[in-house]
């Protein structure tokens, strides 16, 4: 039985957004972490990591139906948020056989992005599935059960390149334009995003 389910990283403190909140910046009208966790909902479970429970972003997702794993101020680098993930599922869910990452600050991946990995992964349940786009590879990705363990050993900033890397079983999911690689970390990337 294949059992998919999504794991948003949002726990980062937007240390380059020069005192703003790169997640809480709104896209016709709507926040980029609620536009990233309604698009992960409507296509199934969702869990995403948060600094803390009092942290903005926390109040900003009261009317959306997701698993929140509060870090409370540990490590919020890219491989301790995805390692403080994949154990808090493993802890909560059972028979889960992928679980697709999702970097929260990447504003081009919407529903229909997500619904395409959770029907790759029906395909190839045995395979990590990487979203490439014109620029090339990126986000999401999606890792079957069998990188579970190696996912939690990460530490930091470190991500899950070297996994990628060194599989031998990876499949590249292709996007349109820039979907897997923008992402915006800066008031200037988002003034110049806006205004292209």
């Amino acid at each position: 039985m294949i059992k998919c389910v999504n794991l948003i990283l949002s726990a980062g403190y937007s240390t380059r957004m020069r005192g703003a909140d790169k997640l809480l910046e709104k896209i016709d009208g709507v926040s980029q972490i609620c536009r990233i966790a309604k698009a992960a909902a409507e296509n199934g479970v969702t869990y995403m990591t948060l600094p803390s429970a009092d942290h903005p972003r926390e109040r900003a997702l009261s009317a959306i139906s997701i698993q929140k794993i509060f870090l409370n101020k540990r490590n919020t680098g890219m491989g301790a948020s995805i390692a403080e993930g994949i154990k808090y599922i493993q802890d909560n869910e059972t028979n889960v056989t992928g679980i697709i990452i999702i970097p929260a600050d990447m504003p081009l991946i919407d529903s229909k992005t997500i619904k395409a990995f959770f029907k790759a992964h029906s395909k190839f349940p045995e395979s990590i599935i990487q979203a490439a786009d014109d620029n090339g590879s990126g986000h999401p990705v999606l890792f079957p059960l069998n990188y579970f363990n190696d996912l939690m050993m990460l530490k930091n900033e470190t991500g899950g390149k070297k996994i990628i890397k060194t599989a031998k079983n990876t499949k590249v999911l292709k996007l349109e334009g820039s979907i897997a690689t923008l992402d915006l970390d800066t008031p200037d990337d988002w003034e110049n995003w806006r205004n292209k």
